[in-house]
């Protein structure tokens, strides 16, 4: 009977051991996996990061090469200030430099927040009058019959709890790269509140009635200078800011794919109280 009893105890530690034993391997695998999953996201956004940025310096030497040719064209044909050549050649000069100067800006302020991992998100913004006073701050860019519309379903009193500079600088970015396209009809911002998983979040969705994003540009948008003028490349350079920003901000963006005129873009924030 001992004997019996302890044959039993025995098989019944070594099915225990054999079981434990299986389950850790398996969870040993899984983890495996997941490690090689993250390892393959990681080097992939490292790759996506390092490709964008010697398109940057390739861009950057190309227009520095420009600037220097006009310059030797200024110092080489003797012009005078108010003739007509010094005038087209110093507006071209000055407009290539104001490019190029945001380009290098827009990519190192790029750089730094896409290796953030959180952000500050602390400030009170009044949602409402602060898109209102973006919208007015964008109005030199403004070029054409374009109106501007705010379409909320907020309280003019509603606030939410986020980093005001960063998501200026998303909602700056947005309307200025749907000002370049867009030279006549509108430019609307709408904004709705929900709620998701106990955290509170606006969507913001700005639209215009512009040229739009071709069709083949539409999954590169946040990721590939394929068009050749800079104006164009700093769309890119842009969006893959606000693509940055608004993730340290607690949300997503993304172009709206039922758009069929125009452009839409849509991006959330999720309020830091929530």
């Amino acid at each position: 009977m001992a004997l019996a009893l302890v044959a039993v105890v025995v098989w019944l530690t070594t099915l225990y051991w054999r079981r434990h034993y299986r389950r850790l391997k398996r969870a040993n695998h899984l983890q495996r996996m997941k490690d090689r999953v993250t390892s393959g996201k990681q080097t992939q956004t490292l790759k996506s990061r390092t490709n964008f940025l010697i398109e940057v310096l390739s861009e950057v030497q190309r227009q520095h090469e420009g600037l220097s040719s006009y310059m030797r064209l200024l110092s080489s044909a003797n012009l005078q200030p108010g003739q007509e050549e010094w005038n087209l050649v110093s507006s071209q000069l000055k407009e290539r430099a104001r490019l190029l100067g945001e380009m290098v800006n827009g990519s190192l302020s790029l750089m730094k927040h896409e290796e953030m991992t959180s952000i500050a998100r602390d400030d009170t913004v009044m949602v409402n009058q602060f898109c209102l006073d973006v919208f007015e701050g964008c109005q030199p860019y403004l070029n054409g019959n374009v109106e501007l519309r705010l379409e909320t379903e907020l309280d003019d009193d509603e606030t939410i709890r986020s980093n005001m500079k960063c998501l200026q600088q998303v909602l700056t970015n947005l309307i200025r790269c749907a000002m370049q396209f867009t030279h006549d009809g509108e430019i609307v911002l709408e904004i709705k509140h929900y709620r998701q998983k106990h955290h509170k979040y606006l969507m913001f969705t700005l639209s215009d009635t512009g040229q739009g994003i071709p069709e083949e540009a539409k999954d590169t948008a946040f990721e590939q200078m394929t068009d050749t003028e800079i104006s164009n490349k700093l769309v890119v350079v842009r969006l893959r800011l606000c693509r940055a920003l608004v993730k340290l901000l607690g949300g997503k963006i993304y172009l709206d794919p039922a758009r069929e005129k125009g452009t839409a873009m849509v991006f959330t924030v999720r309020d830091a109280e929530c």
